[in-house]
């Protein structure tokens, strides 16, 4: 069985309509790791400098795990949320949650505030972030994309296409092959997939 997560692959832009005057807009992005989601905070903090709060979350890696039930669970490998000046937990927290609640994974949604001296309180703060990012998420086209690890073997030349063969029987995808004395593969596969590699030489990559 192939497992496959949701994501959102290309950036999307959405304005709820204004809440008291103040404008909140959201940004959402595909990110593979911390760094990446890391560097787009700091770039997109540069370029809207003129907001008054930019606040974000976001998720990156997929872990797989079962419940008691035998019932696939993905989780993040690592999240992070940030109110920019908000009151705790009235932005990040609430843009998180929303990420979560649809099952999304590599994910950075950004929510730009432009205050218009009309205070929401703690209340109409989570409410207006959480609005926002659910909205950005609705209109934003969400994809599946599949769980995989990359592994490397190595097999003599006359070996050859029988592991090819033998891989793409299992849907996997070559990246790479080196010939030598000796022919290295690596290779992608669905983390889903029960492949008995006990007999060859096979390394999982990091």
């Amino acid at each position: 069985m192939k497992i496959f997560y949701k994501t959102i692959l290309e950036t999307h832009t959405h304005e709820i309509p204004k809440i008291k005057w103040s404008r909140f807009i959201g940004n959402i992005f595909h990110v593979n790791n911390k760094e990446e989601a890391e560097n787009i905070i700091k770039d997109f903090k540069e370029q809207n400098k003129d907001a008054t709060h930019n606040c974000y979350a976001y998720t990156c890696g997929t872990n797989i795990n079962y419940d008691l039930f035998g019932n696939l669970e993905i989780t993040p490998d690592y999240f992070r949320q940030n109110d920019d000046g908000e009151p705790a937990n009235t932005a990040g927290k609430p843009i998180l949650a929303q990420i979560q609640w649809h099952n999304l994974h590599n994910i950075l949604l950004i929510v730009t505030r432009y205050f218009w001296w009309t205070l929401l309180w703690v209340g109409g703060l989570i409410q207006a972030y959480s609005e926002c990012a659910k909205q950005t998420i609705l209109n934003a086209k969400i994809e599946n994309l599949e769980i995989t690890k990359k592994m490397k073997i190595v097999c003599d030349y006359n070996e050859l296409w029988t592991i090819i063969n033998f891989l793409k029987k299992h849907d996997a995808k070559i990246l790479n092959q080196e010939n030598g004395e000796k022919t290295t593969i690596e290779f992608e596969i669905n983390k889903g997939k029960k492949v008995d590699f006990s007999a060859l030489d096979v390394k999982e990559m990091r």
